[in-house]
């Protein structure tokens, strides 16, 4: 059976939008070194979406990519 996970970004300042972006990562015949990188590179593909016309972009993004990557990883585990 093939899993999927899919993530929205987890921004404060996004938290009400209804244009959140969202990236499906399939989890495949991966070892958990790949998960973690694909989940990685989904949560900076996200907040870079989300982050990229913010004129505080620079700190936004560092937090997006750390909530992002922690709420992806507790799907994993649910």
């Amino acid at each position: 059976m093939i899993r999927i996970a899919a993530f929205a970004a987890a921004l404060a300042f996004a938290a009400s939008s209804a244009n959140a972006a969202e990236i499906r990562v399939s989890l495949a015949g991966k070892s958990a070194d790949q998960v973690r990188a694909d989940l990685l590179s989904a949560s900076r593909t996200v907040c870079y979406r989300e982050t990229s016309f913010s004129p505080l972009a620079a700190g936004s993004y560092g937090r997006c990519v750390r909530e992002t990557l922690k709420a992806a990883q507790a799907q994993l585990r649910a």
